[in-house]
């Protein structure tokens, strides 16, 4: 795959469990090694750095992990967590250290006195705000937040997400938002992509890609979406897609989603589709797609 992500933009991406979601997001930053082509940041191969260089670069580059829980050391408190980024970075006094860390967390919304508790004393919603503020201690300039709020409750989803909003606005920042869920998609990014077996399949403006999907498997999750309504109300019907997701060691040929297309042609196993803009900025692969 190949796409671009702007300085200030949320690029969201979706799609099924085992579709290459995280392993898009630990790439971008260096925690997988990509086994062919390149990735630039600002035009610099972070793979192409020594490994005192990348250390250095990284820093502008972090990730927000999916289980909060998993992320923190439970032996740790809350202070020696945020502060652990800055002492593998150098530079800075303990005091310094700690001030910093203090503020980040003030920023996400965790008091000063939680700062001596231990991960156990606080709740999904409090640990995954501690996880961004540690992320902050370093200043990126790019975040991956891999399916950040889908472990938290639902009555705090939404405080979480206007968490990020409020950051992204007072520091500038860029995310690459990786979710399952449609409506998390809809609400934070500015452009989707949409991803089956370590493909894009769709990429375009959220608000397009939501109004008028193009792909048959952008449709099929859109579908799926849940809808506050009794169903004799409902204006769309589901579309189900049969079978499981094949293997990414020996996926089909031509297209890989043919195997789960209810438009499946001969001409879908014989030939990949290619990527075509079919509307201004909205990008997708399939033989049948229409604007």
């Amino acid at each position: 795959m190949s796409f671009d992500v702007q300085a200030g933009e949320t690029f969201g991406v979706i799609g099924e469990s085992g579709s290459g979601k995280t392993t898009i997001g630990r790439a971008l930053v260096s925690l997988l090694k990509p086994t062919a082509g390149t990735m630039l940041h600002d035009g610099q191969n972070l793979a192409a750095l020594s490994a005192n260089q990348l250390r250095k670069a990284r820093r502008a580059y972090q990730i927000v992990f999916q289980d909060p829980s998993a992320a923190l050391n439970p032996r740790q408190t809350i202070l020696d967590s945020v502060c652990e980024p800055l002492e593998i970075q150098g530079g800075l006094s303990r005091i310094e250290r700690e001030a910093r860390a203090i503020e980040a967390l003030g920023r996400v919304g965790i008091a000063s006195e939680y700062a001596r508790r231990y991960p156990h004393m606080l709740s999904g919603g409090q640990k995954q705000r501690v996880n961004i503020a540690r992320v902050l201690t370093l200043r990126p300039r790019l975040i991956v937040c891999d399916e950040v709020v889908a472990a938290l409750d639902v009555s705090i989803r939404g405080d979480v997400l206007n968490l990020f909003a409020e950051l992204q606005r007072d520091f500038g920042l860029t995310y690459v938002f990786i979710t399952h869920d449609l409506s998390v998609v809809a609400h934070v990014s500015d452009r989707v992509a949409v991803t089956y077996l370590g493909r894009f399949v769709e990429l375009g403006p959220t608000e397009a890609i939501n109004e008028a999907p193009l792909h048959p498997y952008t449709q099929a999750l859109m579908s799926a979406e849940p809808v506050a309504l009794p169903s004799h109300l409902r204006t769309t019907q589901r579309i189900v897609l049969e079978g499981e997701i094949p293997s990414p060691i020996d996926p089909p040929s031509g297209c890989r989603f043919r195997t789960r297309c209810r438009h499946a042609q001969a001409e879908c196993a014989s030939r990949e589709p290619e990527w075509r803009e079919l509307r201004p900025g909205h990008f997708v692969a399939c033989h049948f797609a229409k604007s």
